[in-house]
């Protein structure tokens, strides 16, 4: 594995000091899981949330159309959102394997 380091003409290279993160490929691939744990859990959060406020709202509609469409419309995005949130997955497996890296295994 090879980290970042500056690397001056004439072989000199300035590495940074002791117990500072060095960086590198695995430091990126840590971050990027990291990140990506993240943003799943706060959209399969905002999913739920997005459901039962849709659902909510459709129960307490009272039958007004308007209120229903409304309702619906919300109970429409969340289902597309949850569409989008698996066709990441799908298309971070197809990337992980085309690149022979794992890109979905969680900390």
């Amino acid at each position: 594995m090879h980290y970042l380091a500056l690397t001056f003409p004439g072989g000199l290279t300035i590495t940074p000091p002791n117990g500072v993160p060095r960086g590198g490929l695995s430091y990126l691939q840590t971050v990027f899981r990291n990140a990506l744990a993240i943003i799943v859990v706060l959209g399969i959060f905002l999913l739920v949330i997005y459901l039962v406020w849709g659902g909510i709202q459709w129960i307490t509609s009272g039958g007004d159309k308007a209120k229903v469409a409304a309702a619906r419309n919300k109970l429409t995005w969340a289902i597309v959102g949850f569409i989008v949130i698996l066709l990441s997955f799908f298309i971070l497996n197809v990337i992980g394997y085309l690149f022979k890296v794992n890109l979905l295994q969680f900390p």
